[in-house]
């Protein structure tokens, strides 16, 4: 099944589309990277994705179900958007995180669990009780990302999540998302203008540009 299916899709804010999309489908369980320049139309296309909005024209269908206004809620909660500048709450880490998990049904044991199992993953641990908004920028970002994996959403989304952040959390946020994909069956598509970043990753490269998806080439793709 694919999780995205984009038919003729085309969508912006008011004036020109800002992005179009004649076709372009997103294998389940795909590592899918969208590679391209400031202004290319990344993150509104993964807005579209988000379903934060609904295309302008064309047809988008997430695992086979067209998405409309009318049920747009519904299809929402399998899909997590991780942004460049996640909001951190006035509370712990672990709370935190815990303040993700409301609404999936879980008990107190089953949330604690989710809890210390998404620190660890992301190597916050030892720092569960501190203030959140305590934490440096890199350890803020590892933060946002322990809370979305927590929820083991069907589907992944991140703006450029490294772009605000040091050498070494982008390693750290890269084996996160490596180990991730090899151990869940989820769907994650990267928005991202390193292209060198994508090939680490071993996701599929689609190349944006004026709004336009293409496939990247394997080799020799510049980010700039």
């Amino acid at each position: 099944m694919n999780a995205y299916s984009l038919t003729g899709v085309t969508h912006g804010y008011g004036g020109d589309p800002v992005v179009r999309v004649p076709e372009l489908v997103i294998p389940s369980g795909s590592f899918t990277a969208l590679v391209g320049p400031n202004g290319a139309g990344k993150s509104t296309l993964l807005h579209l994705l988000a379903l934060l909005a609904v295309p302008d024209a064309g047809r988008l269908e997430i695992f086979g179900q067209p998405v409309t206004r009318a049920g747009i809620g519904r299809l929402r909660r399998e899909v997590s958007l991780f942004l460049q500048h996640p909001y951190l709450f006035r509370t712990s880490v672990a709370r935190n995180v815990a303040w993700g998990l409301d609404g999936l049904g879980l008990d107190r044991r089953g949330k604690a669990e989710r809890v210390d199992q998404a620190l660890e993953w992301v190597g916050l641990s030892a720092l569960a009780q501190r203030p959140a908004r305590t934490l440096s920028g890199g350890e803020g970002q590892r933060l946002a990302l322990a809370r979305l994996l927590a929820r083991r959403p069907r589907i992944i989304l991140l703006d450029e999540p490294t772009a605000h952040v040091d050498d070494a959390t982008t390693v750290q946020i890269e084996q996160v998302l490596s180990g991730w994909v090899r151990e869940h069956d989820t769907t994650v598509v990267l928005a991202t203008h390193d292209a060198v970043q994508a090939e680490r990753l071993g996701a599929t490269r689609l190349r944006m540009a004026g709004g336009k998806v293409g496939f990247g080439s394997k080799q020799g793709e510049s980010g700039a």
